[in-house]
């Protein structure tokens, strides 16, 4: 594997191996590079193959979407957003968040509001976003993904959907 313009590198863990697949996710350090990688199948000291395939990363990275949970409320809809225990190295939160930003996608009747939650530099474990001002007694759906670029490679999560309970009646009457 080699960057544009740098020296060949060699992966060590992908070096003299038996397995038709070698695991490269760590090894990308820059996000915003174009990669080349270049791999020679031998059978003692003879080359029987070699392929070479070049991609920019920020346009060939995919991330399937966070799990999430949904609670409802009155008025809002707290969005638990579980991200995996791990992270590839090069998505940190400043990463991530200019490259595949997180959407989390408010749907009701025709109404369609996408919000744009700010992700700090730890985008592992969980974390809780609150959709708020809601109407009571009313339907609301919601999606989570992560906006790629290419916006034919969307993975959207599936929809989850909640009926908010009647707002309170305080007994009052005039």
């Amino acid at each position: 594997m080699k960057k544009a313009g740098d020296h060949m590198k060699t992966v060590e863990h992908c070096s003299n191996i038996t397995a038709t697949f070698c695991d490269l996710t760590d090894v990308w350090e820059v996000l915003s590079e174009t990669y080349a990688v270049t791999v020679d199948g031998f059978r003692g000291n003879t080359t029987l193959v070699t392929c070479f395939i070049d991609f920019f990363l920020a346009t060939h990275i995919s991330l399937e979407p966070p799990e999430f949970d949904i609670v409802d409320f009155t008025d809002h809809i707290n969005v638990h957003v579980n991200f995996p225990p791990v992270m590839p190295k090069i998505l940190d939160g400043k990463v991530l968040q200019f490259y595949l930003p997180l959407i989390i996608e408010e749907q009701s009747g025709g109404i369609v509001k996408k919000h744009n939650p700010t992700l700090d530099e730890n985008v592992t474990g969980n974390f809780t976003y609150v959709i708020d001002n809601l109407l009571p007694n009313t339907n609301y759906c919601v999606s989570v993904y992560f906006k790629h670029r290419n916006l034919e490679e969307i993975h959207r999560s599936p929809v989850k959907c909640t009926l908010l309970p009647p707002a309170q009646d305080t007994g009052m009457s005039f």
